[in-house]
C-alpha cells in the first residue's frame, strides 16, 4: 500500500470526525498509528485538521458561494478535500495556494475521482482569486452554529458572547504544571532548556505553570518520562484551589480522568493523606494510575466507579469531594473545535439531569463541615447556575460558599466552579 501524504491523512481524519462522529484528537492518534509520518508532517496534519474544524462554517459558506452542488450533497472525500484546501488558502498564510490546489486535484484523482478533478480545481482557483470579505456576523466569523451563538448571547450577554467566541477561536498553547513533589520550577525550566525547549512562566499564576514553546512530542522529553511535570489547564486549578487540599486529608476526585486535578491536589498535600480518584471508564482509570506512578504520587488511589450510583461504604468519608462533572464542554472549544458541531441543546438538557443526579449522590460522601466542589468546563446556565440552584433546593443541609464563571482566555479554558459546604 502506498503511504498517504500528509494532506491525504488530514482529509481522512476530517472524514472520521465530521462524517463518522470521532473526536479529533482520537482520530489523529489513530491516523498517526496507521501512517508513518515524520514529526513535522504530524504537526502539519494536526494544524490543518484543527484549523479546518475551527473555521468550518465559514469554510463551508465560502465553498457554497462557488459550487452549484450543495456541500452536503458532495461525496465525503470531495467535501473534505475542498474543506482542507480552503482552510490552507484562507487561514494558513505560510502555505502557497498553488500548492494546496495542486495537491487537492492530485488527491481527488488518486482516490479514483478523475472526473471530479476539474470541479475541485475550478472551485479552489476561483476562491483563491476572490478577495476575502469581512465577516460581521459572530456566528459566521467564528464558525458557530447560529443556535449556539444565540444561546451564548443569552448565557453571557452580547459582550461576553463575543469575548467567548474570540478567545475560543485561538490556538491553545502547550502549558504544563511542575510536579513539586519531584522538582522545582527552576530545575524544570533548566532541564527543558537542556532538551531544546524554551519556556515562559505564566504571568500572575499562583502555581508553577510553564508555557512550552515548540516542544514537539512532549512524551519524548526526559523530564516527562521522569515525571517532572504533567499537563493540566490553568483554569482547572481554580477548582483545586476551591478544595484547599491539606496534608493528611481524605479527598475524593469524582469523574477524575485524565487526573490532572488529582495530581495537583496530591502536590498541594505534599503527597500525604489520601486521594480517591474515580472514573466510570476503565481505560481512563488505567491512564490515571499510569500517570500517578510516573509522577510518584502514591497517595492517589484509583477506582472504576459510576458517580450516579451511591456507595454506602463511602458515606461521610471525605473531607472534600471534587466533582468535575461530564458536561457539554463548550469551554474547551479552543482544544476541541468539533464540539461546536456535535453538541445540541438536547445534550445540554440531558447532561444537566445527570449532573444533578451525581451531585445528589456524591454529596453523601462529604463529612459534616466538609466541602463539595462542583466543576464544569462549560458556560451553560442549565449545567451551572441552574444545577446548583436545584441542588440547594433539594439539599437544605448544604449552603453555597462561592461560585465563579471563568471565560476562556489566551491561556485557559472556560470553567464554572461552585463551592458548597456541608452544614453541621
Amino acid at each position: 500500500m502506498t503511504p498517504k501524504t500528509d494532506r491525504a491523512v488530514a482529509v481522512s481524519v476530517l472524514i472520521d470526525v465530521l462524517d463518522a462522529g470521532a473526536f479529533a484528537n482520537i482520530a489523529l492518534r489513530k491516523a498517526f498509528t496507521a501512517n508513518a509520518l515524520e514529526p513535522r508532517a504530524r504537526a502539519f496534519v494536526t494544524d490543518i485538521v484543527n484549523e479546518t474544524l475551527r473555521n468550518l462554517i465559514q469554510i463551508d459558506s465560502i465553498i457554497g458561494n462557488f459550487s452549484k452542488t450543495p456541500i452536503q450533497d458532495m461525496k465525503p472525500f470531495i467535501r473534505s478535500v475542498l474543506r482542507v484546501s480552503v482552510c490552507q488558502i484562507r487561514f494558513m498564510e505560510k502555505i502557497p495556494p498553488r500548492a494546496a490546489i495542486n495537491e487537492a486535484v492530485n488527491l481527488t484523482k488518486a482516490q479514483g475521482f478523475e472526473n471530479l478533478g476539474g470541479f475541485v480545481n475550478a472551485i479552489l482557483r476561483n476562491i483563491d482569486r476572490e478577495t476575502p470579505r469581512e465577516m460581521k456576523n459572530i456566528a459566521l466569523k467564528y464558525s458557530y452554529p447560529q443556535w449556539l451563538a444565540d444561546k451564548l448571547t443569552i448565557w453571557l450577554g452580547q459582550d461576553g458572547a463575543y469575548e467567548f467566541c474570540e478567545s475560543s477561536h485561538q490556538i491553545p498553547p502547550v502549558i504544563v504544571l511542575t510536579n513539586t513533589h519531584k522538582t522545582t520550577q527552576a530545575k524544570l525550566v533548566q532541564r527543558l532548556l537542556d532538551s531544546g525547549v524554551e519556556t515562559t512562566p505564566l504571568d500572575g499564576a499562583n502555581h508553577p505553570f510553564l508555557m512550552l514553546h515548540k516542544p514537539g512530542d512532549i512524551t519524548a522529553l526526559s523530564a516527562f518520562r521522569d515525571g517532572w511535570f504533567f499537563v493540566i489547564d490553568p483554569g482547572a486549578l481554580y477548582a483545586v484551589d476551591a478544595v484547599v487540599p491539606q496534608p493528611g486529608q481524605t479527598i475524593m476526585d469524582v469523574c477524575a480522568a485524565p487526573g490532572g486535578k488529582s495530581f495537583a491536589m496530591a502536590c498541594a498535600m505534599q503527597n500525604t493523606g489520601k486521594i480517591l480518584s474515580y472514573d466510570i471508564h476503565p481505560h481512563r482509570v488505567d491512564l490515571i494510575s499510569q500517570t500517578r506512578k510516573r509522577l510518584g504520587l502514591g497517595i492517589i488511589e484509583t477506582y472504576h466507579k459510576d458517580a450516579t450510583v451511591f456507595d454506602p461504604a463511602l458515606a461521610g468519608l471525605a473531607d472534600a469531594v471534587l466533582l468535575d462533572a461530564p458536561c457539554s464542554g463548550f469551554g474547551t472549544i479552543r482544544k476541541h473545535p468539533e464540539i461546536k458541531y456535535s453538541r445540541t441543546m438536547q445534550d445540554v438538557i440531558s447532561l444537566a439531569k445527570m449532573q444533578r443526579t451525581m451531585l445528589g449522590v456524591v454529596s453523601k460522601y462529604v463529612k459534616p463541615g466538609g466541602k463539595l466542589v462542583y466543576c464544569t468546563c462549560t458556560v451553560t446556565k442549565d449545567e451551572n447556575e441552574d444545577t446548583i440552584k436545584f441542588f440547594l433546593k433539594t439539599h437544605p443541609h448544604y449552603r453555597l460558599d462561592d461560585s465563579i464563571q471563568l471565560l476562556p482566555s489566551s491561556t485557559s479554558d472556560a470553567f464554572y466552579i461552585a463551592t458548597l459546604i456541608h452544614c453541621v
